[in-house]
């Protein structure tokens, strides 16, 4: 069967076309193949150094580091470090907030940013150790020692007064956050009694008993109106208890 001429050169004329574009479909998957070599085996694109910023604890992040899987040491290629993995096992230790890792391919550096979590509130465990709350409410353990921050009196172990005061403070720090700050000690003897110390002045320090945590908002409010009136200038007690009925003494 005899093929028509004008089919043929057709036929030729892409025949001629996909060859042009040969060299450089090569060379394309040369220079593909090239930079996966370079970022993922060669020694130009490297961890050369690890900079930890955000923490003092650097050695206990470096263990954290050393513990990865594959381990990550100087001469490992960036781009194998897997960020995300490494990134959620330094967050393992309880005292850490949030944790940001970067690569720095110029200069070859691995860059891990560490957020500690910042205690409101420390109280001694059943196991004799210090622990502490943040903001949050999140109840961890740091290998830092806080000295300035208040203790709670804990007359009772229990998991729902421990979840009752995390509560509270979680609460107070959102409502205010200043009069956490002055807060000198808190004392829990059961999720429905928490008191606080708290220095209004250099000269003037208050216990607040609030009960629980429920109705924080119209306790807040009551107190302060009590504290502003100038017969509570002497006050050393405000029992908010039920904050319809207050008690100052």
């Amino acid at each position: 069967m005899r093929i028509p001429k004008r089919r043929a050169r057709a036929s030729k004329k892409r025949s001629s076309k996909n060859f042009r574009h040969f060299p450089g479909i090569i060379l394309s998957l040369l220079l593909l193949s090239l930079l996966t070599f370079l970022l993922g085996w060669s020694s130009l694109l490297s961890v050369k150094t690890v900079a930890i910023s955000g923490t003092k604890e650097k050695a206990r992040i470096t263990q954290s580091i050393s513990e990865s899987k594959p381990a990550i040491k100087v001469g490992t290629p960036l781009a194998r470090v897997d960020v995300s993995s490494l990134a959620r096992l330094i967050a393992k230790n309880p005292w850490v907030s949030s944790v940001e890792i970067g690569r720095s391919w110029i200069h070859g550096a691995l860059t891990i940013h560490v957020q500690e979590r910042l205690p409101v509130a420390s109280y001694q465990g059943a196991d004799g150790t210090m622990r502490y709350f943040d903001a949050q409410g999140v109840d961890f353990q740091s290998p830092i020692q806080y000295s300035d921050v208040p203790a709670i009196q804990l007359g009772t172990s229990s998991i729902n007064a421990k979840s009752a005061i995390a509560t509270f403070i979680t609460l107070l720090h959102q409502s205010d956050p200043a009069l956490l700050q002055s807060a000198q000690g808190f004392a829990l003897s059961s999720p429905d009694s928490i008191s606080m110390e708290a220095k209004i002045s250099a000269a003037h320090i208050v216990t607040i008993h609030w009960g629980s945590s429920s109705d924080l908002s119209l306790k807040l409010t009551v107190y302060k109106k009590l504290i502003a009136m100038q017969e509570s200038e002497k006050a050393t007690i405000f029992d908010l208890s039920d904050p319809l009925s207050p008690i100052t003494k």
